[in-house]
């Protein structure tokens, strides 16, 4: 228990705020997922994925968000518990609320890693105490973050009830929808939470109808009168732009927009290193020698990425072997399993290079000169991997039929050998890159064209 004085409240965010704290609490580096070739198939699946899901970075995108984020919890427990005294008043005299209470509205593509950014922010504030704020009253909790998820939810009371107190939460005490805004304010000036995050909110508007029912929620959230922010994909806020100016003004004129990771840069090269770890000994190749390779097939998205690893490890197995090539990963990316992530990554790349329509839950609604400078610079990226494809084939077009001939000789060599069930597995080569294969092919035509002819 914490005795009370003025800064027992922001001291929490100035903590977190100090250097290379946030990335000692909220990180959590790769670590390597043992003895799968003894576990059943899906049980080996589940452990690689639970493995690589645990991997949690901070990157110099995420980075200024969070201390965006914790800066707002400081300005707020800086003005609002100037006064020790002020979570006894709350509990007595209930809370006024600011009317300027404007979200930080995280939105992206499905799977670019929105929902981490409030993980992280869930490890910073784990820590939870007491205060002591006079003798006449017990302790009250001190609690640095609040966390909100929608999901499946179906009325607002549901969303909000688990914010207020104990009593509220857990169904003991009745309250009306009108009253539960009120009820959550005053709860948590006493607990005080300086910081309120709220995920998952596409769930609750599934359907047309619904944005009536998610608008409203989230407008009853801002009346808990944090500091708050929001996740939402894209395909939500097209339906609550349609919604009246008063709700969407309030609610989306904070937008930052996530975006993966550039296939060259050293957070997604950091990422691979700590897969690399996570599945030493499932994958026969180094995913940091293949980091474009895997970027091309999941247009960065991480939430991809994992799933398309672990289906390779999946079919790795079903062709009797334990390690994982590059031709698994292939075949995974064909598969039915990922034909709907495959047609999404097909639908950004063919968007990217020639324009036209684009799905709405695959296009930013937000415009402006810095999310179109960024936005920009994915698309050149989705470019890029659509050239490396382009350049494969084309090289492959241009040869004669001998060279051809020659050149499918080397990837036959370069893939494979898959085994059936049961049986045992022949060792592999190494699988090419396409930057061997594009030079294997310029030598051979060098060669062919100083070959004397008969």
């Amino acid at each position: 228990m914490t005795k009370c004085h003025s800064e027992i409240w922001a001291g929490r965010y100035v903590e977190a705020l100090d250097l290379g704290v946030m990335k000692l609490r909220a990180e959590t580096r790769g670590k390597a997922v043992r003895s799968l070739k003894e576990l059943e198939s899906e049980v080996a699946c589940d452990h690689l994925l639970f493995g690589l899901q645990q991997v949690n970075l901070i990157t110099a995108q995420t980075e200024p968000i969070i201390r965006l984020c914790l800066e707002r919890a400081l300005a707020h427990s800086r003005s609002v518990y100037a006064d020790p005294k002020a979570a006894l008043r709350a509990a007595y005299q209930g809370v006024t609320l600011r009317e300027d209470n404007v979200p930080i509205l995280l939105t992206g593509l499905a799977g670019v890693g929105k929902s981490r950014i409030r993980i992280s922010l869930q490890r910073i504030l784990a820590k939870r105490t007491e205060v002591l704020v006079d003798e006449a009253h017990p302790p009250v909790p001190l609690i640095g973050y609040a966390d909100c998820t929608i999901g499946q939810q179906s009325s607002t009371l549901g969303v909000l009830r688990p914010l207020a107190h104990p009593e509220i939460a857990s169904g003991r005490v009745k309250v009306k929808t009108s009253e539960i805004s009120q009820k959550c304010a005053s709860w948590q000036r006493v607990v005080g939470s300086c910081l309120l995050g709220v995920d998952e909110t596409q769930f609750m508007a599934q359907s047309d109808t619904a944005s009536t029912l998610i608008t409203r929620t989230l407008l009853a959230l801002a009346d808990v009168g944090l500091p708050w922010f929001y996740t939402a994909n894209y395909s939500l806020i097209w339906k609550m732009l349609a919604r009246p100016s008063e709700a969407t003004q309030r609610l989306l004129s904070h937008p930052i927009v996530v975006l993966p990771d550039p296939p060259n840069s050293e957070d997604w090269m950091a990422l691979m290193k700590e897969f690399d770890v996570v599945v030493v000994e499932a994958f026969e190749f180094k995913l940091v020698s293949r980091s474009s390779d895997l970027w091309n097939l999941c247009a960065g998205l991480k939430r991809l990425l994992i799933k398309l690893l672990v289906h390779s490890y999946r079919l790795a197995r079903d062709a009797g072997s334990h390690k994982v090539a590059w031709e698994h990963v292939s075949q995974a990316f064909l598969s039915v399993t990922l034909h709907t992530h495959r047609r999404e990554v097909d639908l950004l790349i063919a968007y990217a290079g020639q324009g036209g329509d684009l799905r709405r839950d695959l296009k930013c609604p937000f415009d402006g000169p810095a999310i179109t400078a960024r936005s920009a610079g994915y698309q050149q990226q989705l470019r890029a991997a659509r050239d490396s494809e382009v350049a494969r084939q084309s090289v492959k077009s241009a040869m004669t039929g001998e060279e051809k001939a020659a050149v499918e000789g080397i990837e036959r060599i370069s893939q494979p050998v898959v085994s059936q069930p049961g049986k045992a597995a022949v060792p592999r080569a190494k699988t090419g890159s396409l930057e061997q294969l594009l030079g294997a092919g310029k030598g051979l035509r060098e060669m062919l064209r100083r070959k004397p002819h008969a």
